[in-house]
């Protein structure tokens, strides 16, 4: 069964860089959203199983989008990829339904934090 996973960050070399840690699992179909609107309509659209929002977005920041995501799929994990990583970002993420914060600078926990989701889901 493919997993859906959907990255919202407004540069391209970003959004490409995620692609290319997804791609390593071809059971992960990636859809990309290039600002906080555009992620939520691709949510709502696609119903993804993972959410991967960049926090500094033009139109609707991560947090913002983060909200409205959450609020249609309660269930569907997000995390905030993001320059700003701190332990205040991460408090103020968890308020916006963000599940865990992930520092651009360490961009390799992304795959294991996804498989960990979905092994948990399974074992469900």
């Amino acid at each position: 069964m493919n997993r859906t996973i959907l990255i919202a960050d407004d540069k391209p070399q970003m959004r490409r860089l995620m692609r290319r840690l997804l791609d390593s699992h071809p059971e992960w179909d990636v859809a990309e959203a290039e600002d906080g609107i555009q992620a939520v309509e691709r949510a709502r659209h696609s119903k993804p199983d993972v959410v991967i929002l960049d926090l500094a977005m033009p139109e609707l920041n991560g947090f913002e989008a983060a909200r409205q995501i959450a609020h249609s799929f309660p269930n569907v994990p997000i995390f905030l990829n993001t320059l700003y990583a701190s332990p205040e970002v991460e408090q103020e993420a968890k308020r916006f339904g963000v599940q865990q914060v992930i520092s651009k600078a360490e961009e390799q926990r992304l795959v294991p934090a996804i498989e960990e989701i979905f092994r948990t889901d399974r074992e469900l």
